[in-house]
This record gives structure tokens, sequence and C-alpha cells, in this order.
């Protein structure tokens, strides 16, 4: 009877183990492109302009063997002009990471897109986003709203 009990606890432990978070550490250093911190789309259902900036970078990171595991969560602030209207309205946007080696040489980019809903009447949305990049060591993260221009 207690062998089982022993064998339920023992199971119980290992499993709890497997629940624990992560050691979390310190961040590479994360901040937005000088310039490309706001932007400007057009709603994809009544053509609204809508202005769009970074309302709030922080970051979660867990060190590994080589780079840093590193979730970006944002907050976007969007403002839309309702001159033309005020239904519903929605915004496909746009928001690049590069990362950056130690000699300021950018060493890979990742585009990620993403959305803006407006509510019938709301002239602001303010989608919370994350993202996660795989950083290396001594290197660092700089965001941008927009695409980056395909060079050759």
């Amino acid at each position: 009877m207690t062998k089982p009990l022993l064998a339920a606890g023992i199971m119980a432990g290992l499993i709890g183990c497997s629940a624990f978070e992560p050691e979390y550490g310190q961040c590479p250093p994360i901040s937005a492109a000088n310039g490309a911190e706001e932007s400007f789309v057009i709603g994809s259902k009544l053509g609204q302009l809508v202005k769009l900036r970074f309302n709030g970078i922080t970051s979660q990171c867990v060190a590994r063997d080589g780079y840093t595991d590193t979730r970006i969560f944002m907050n976007v602030l969007l403002r839309r002009d309702m001159t033309t209207g005020s239904n519903i309205e929605l915004t496909e946007f746009y928001i690049t990471a590069a990362i950056i080696d130690e000699n300021d040489n950018v060493v890979s980019r990742e585009t990620f897109a993403d959305k803006g809903n407006f509510k019938d009447g709301m002239d602001l949305s303010q989608p919370d986003l994350k993202y996660r990049l795989d950083v290396p060591d001594g290197h660092r993260v700089v965001l941008a709203l927009g695409r980056a221009a395909e060079t050759e």
C-alpha cells in the first residue's frame, strides 16, 4: 500500500518539476530605429489613414548556449482619421526586427505581419504583440515599423 503512494508522490514531484518557469535573465539591448518608430498605413475596409507608433516595448529572456531566447512584448498605438467615417476599420502592418552585431552590421532580419482593429466609433486601437527571436550573444535588436527594403 505504501509503495503505490510513494510511486505516486515521486511522479507528482517529477511532473511538478517540469512545470517550473525557466530562469529568466538579462536581455540583449532592444531599441526602435531612429525615424522608424512611427509610420502610416491605409486601412483595408474604409481606406482611412492610420498613424501607428510604438507605445511600449518590454522583453523576457532566457540565456541559452551561444544565444538568448528573447520574447519581445510590444504595444502599438494606432490612431485613425475618422473624417471619412467611423465604421469598423482593419489595418495590416509590419514590424521588422534586425539583429545587429558588435560592429553595427545587420546579421539578420525578421519581419512580422500583424493587424489592428478599430471598433465602430473608436479612433484608437492598441494591439499587444509578442514575438520571439534567438539573439546571438553580443548582438542587439533594432525594431522598425514597416518592412525593410529588398536589396540585391
